[in-house]
C-alpha cells in the first residue's frame, strides 16, 4: 500500500503544472495555463485575505443566485413533509384534497396495487418518489442540498466565501421551511 502511495505521488509531481517543460511531449505543445484573479484568489496565490476582510465577496455569479433560491423550494417542501408528517391531514384541509390523492391523508397507499395495502404487493420502489408527496419531498429535498453543495463547492473563490455562501443558503431553507410548516399547520 505504501509503494502504491508513492508511486501515486511521484506521477502526480511528475505530471503536475510545476513539472519540467518539454515542447511537443505527449504530443501537446507546451503552453503554461494563465490562471485568473479568481483562480490565483481561490489557490490564495493572488493576496493573501485576513479572516476578516470581506471586501472582494460578490453576492452575484458562480451560481449563487440559483443556489440560494433552489435551497429556498427545498425548505418549503421540507416545512410541508414536516406539516404532513405532523398531521395527515394537513394538505386536506388547506388545499381540499383527496384522502388518496398525492397530497392526501392515505397517500402512502399509493404505493400499493391498486391502492390496497392488504391484499395487494408493494409496487417497484424506483418510482416512489413520484407516487407521492412524502416520498417525493424527502427525495427533492436530498437531491436539491446535494446539489446546491456541490456548486458552492465547486466555485472559484476562497473557502470563507463557500462557507458564507453556504449559511446563506441554509438561512434561507431554514426560514422556508419553518415559514411552510407555520402556514399549513
Amino acid at each position: 500500500m505504501i509503494k502504491l502511495l508513492c508511486i501515486l505521488a511521484f506521477l502526480l509531481v511528475c505530471l503536475s503544472l510545476n513539472a519540467q517543460s518539454c515542447i511537443g511531449c505527449w504530443g501537446q505543445n507546451d503552453t503554461v495555463p494563465t490562471l485568473t484573479k479568481q483562480d490565483k484568489q481561490a489557490l490564495r496565490l493572488y493576496s493573501k485575505l485576513n479572516w476578516y476582510d470581506f471586501s472582494t465577496y460578490k453576492f452575484k455569479g458562480n451560481g449563487k443566485r440559483a443556489v440560494w433560491i433552489s435551497y429556498a423550494a427545498a425548505g418549503i417542501l421540507h416545512g410541508g413533509r414536516e406539516a404532513y408528517h405532523a398531521q395527515s391531514n394537513v394538505f386536506e384541509k388547506a388545499f381540499n384534497a383527496a384522502p388518496l390523492s398525492f397530497f392526501g391523508s392515505e397517500q402512502w397507499k399509493r404505493q400499493y396495487f391498486n391502492r390496497d395495502p392488504e391484499i395487494q404487493a408493494h409496487k417497484p420502489n424506483v418510482f416512489n418518489g413520484f407516487r407521492d408527496y412524502w416520498h417525493f419531498s424527502g427525495a427533492s429535498t436530498k437531491y436539491i442540498l446535494i446539489g446546491g453543495a456541490f456548486t458552492i463547492g465547486m466555485s472559484k473563490q476562497p473557502t470563507k466565501y463557500k462557507i458564507v455562501d453556504t449559511l446563506i443558503a441554509f438561512a434561507g431553507f431554514s426560514a422556508t421551511a419553518s415559514l411552510a410548516y407555520t402556514l399549513l399547520r
